[in-house]
């Protein structure tokens, strides 16, 4: 097993890092060089090409909780991470994660199979029934924001975009799960990589529709930083319906980023580099704070 053919294009070309803000992406130096690109191809799963080589990079605590012992026990652990080269021990960790994805999509196959079901015995009754009584989440302390039953925006310093596992379930890509963190029952995303999952909600659901102030933003967001889910989700979909390119700032596709834009400017805490002063910075240099670009 190799590289799936239709990542590797984008992968040699793309020359920007998948950043996700708040998490901790490799930066600088790996056990094959300097990083000179940066692909998060699943939830901190990344594939890095260095000056010596290139492959998976992987956390280790993440690669012991969602991997087998035995793809762990394969993996050359270097500062907290496991490394698997291409042409060597690659294959286990992608195929571990194929098998997921694959164990996904029959499920949510199966859920849309009995939700069809349903409805044609019920009628459309029926599939609102699904999605009642789902409880807000458990760790937003009343502060949560309330999209519609079952999404929620929570609040605090570090807000992000929960969507219930019933409506990831049904309404979600596995693709687009797999860059959500699970917890009691949600799938958590960043304000930054939210961008996934209201790409595909804001077809189904019109509160998810008014709740992106830009839409340009938003897919500029998704080839900048998520081209890997973009060239997942255009290879399955029909041309007209493809991801089109935008030329637009990144991160200001919700009203929560250009609040913060806003309260950064005027506070002056951090500041816009040129845009192709930006372009040109090594990867380790690089950080995006949701403002610029």
């Amino acid at each position: 097993m190799t590289l799936p053919d239709c990542w590797m294009p984008f992968l040699l070309a793309a020359g920007r890092n998948a950043r996700e803000e708040g998490t901790m992406q490799p930066q600088g130096e790996s056990i094959w060089g300097n990083i000179n690109l940066c692909i998060e191809i699943a939830l901190n799963i990344y594939y890095i090409v260095g000056d010596r080589g290139e492959g998976i990079m992987v956390p280790k605590e993440h690669a012991e909780t969602h991997f087998s012992q035995k793809t762990v026990a394969a993996g050359e652990e270097s500062g907290g991470c496991l490394y698997y080269p291409k042409g060597g021990t690659m294959d286990m960790p992608l195929y571990e994660m194929m098998q997921k994805r694959a164990a996904m999509a029959r499920k949510m196959e199966l859920a849309a199979a009995r939700q069809m079901e349903a409805v044609r015995e019920r009628g459309q009754v029926a599939a609102s029934a699904l999605f009642e009584g789902m409880e807000p989440p458990e760790d937003a302390a009343g502060s949560a924001k309330r999209i519609r039953e079952g999404i929620y925006i929570t609040g605090g310093e570090d807000p992000c975009f929960a969507v219930h596992e019933r409506m990831a379930e049904h309404f979600l890509s596995p693709y687009a799960c797999e860059f959500g963190r699970n917890k009691n029952g949600y799938l958590y995303y960043t304000l930054q990589s939210a961008a996934i999952p209201l790409y595909e909600l804001k077809g189904e659901f019109p509160e998810c529709r008014e709740l992106v102030v830009s839409e340009e933003s938003l897919i500029a967001t998704l080839h900048r930083f998520y081209p890997a889910y973009c060239e997942q989700y255009d290879s399955i979909a029909a041309e007209a319906e493809r991801i089109p390119q935008a030329d637009a700032p990144a991160n200001l596709f919700l009203q929560e980023q250009l609040d913060r834009a806003q309260e950064a400017e005027e506070t002056g805490w951090v500041e816009i580099p040129d845009a192709e002063e930006s372009e040109e910075d090594d990867y380790g240099e690089q950080v995006d704070y949701g403002i610029g670009r």
